[in-house]
């Protein structure tokens, strides 16, 4: 099922993270986006908080729990690209009856975003919204094949070099491999060997 065909025929309930541009977050309940394609999407923005944070800082989150779900649904990571104060296409948008939160007796744009990734609301499982192959869904860098600790390529029948045990990915860790272990991710908090592993990697101070 296509980003379109879900939020199209999914009930639920949807929540918008920004931060502005010194890292403040806030959270707001949003409806469904309107999917032009795969890779992006539409938000009708109310003249508030999250309209002035994505102003500061284009990148935002949102998470979406499926009615009677339990626990399912998705999360969207995105990045704002375009805006247009368009009241004609507003009230479009309107018409489409997606849920949209916002006031009508407010000022309100339309703002464009691009789909960098997208996980279950539960779960490791991601799909990156990206030409390069190579990619991670995380922070978008490209991270060659060995992957990134937040997702790591597989490693099918492929043995630790500190135990000799059989590994499915770098995450493995054994008694000698934490020995090892000299950076920690700013990110995630996860820890790795070596530096391009992670995300955001910061020297371990022993």
């Amino acid at each position: 099922m296509s980003l379109r065909e879900y939020f199209e025929n999914t009930k639920g309930m949807g929540i918008l993270a920004t931060s502005d541009s010194k890292g403040i977050i806030d959270t707001a309940v949003y409806g469904r986006p309107h999917f032009i394609d795969e890779n992006n999407c539409i938000f009708l923005m109310a003249d508030k908080l999250s309209h002035k944070n994505i102003q500061e800082n284009p990148k935002a989150s949102y998470a979406f729990i499926q009615k009677d779900g339990h626990y399912t649904g998705k999360r969207l990571y995105l990045t704002k690209t375009k805006e247009l104060d368009d009241s004609a296409l507003v009230d479009e948008l309107r018409r489409k009856k997606h849920g949209c939160q916002c006031d009508e007796d407010k000022k309100t744009f339309v703002v464009y975003f691009q789909v960098d990734s997208v996980r279950p609301l539960v779960g490791e499982g991601s799909t990156a919204c990206s030409d390069k192959a190579d990619t991670c869904p995380t922070c978008m860098q490209e991270t060659g094949s060995t992957g990134h600790m937040c997702v790591p390529a597989n490693k099918k029948d492929e043995k630790c070099n500190w135990c000799g045990a059989m590994i499915p990915t770098e995450r493995h860790l054994c008694n000698e491999k934490v020995k090892e272990l000299a950076y920690i991710c700013n990110s995630c908090g996860r820890t790795a060997v070596k530096a391009e592993h992670l995300c955001q990697p910061k020297k371990i101070e022993k």
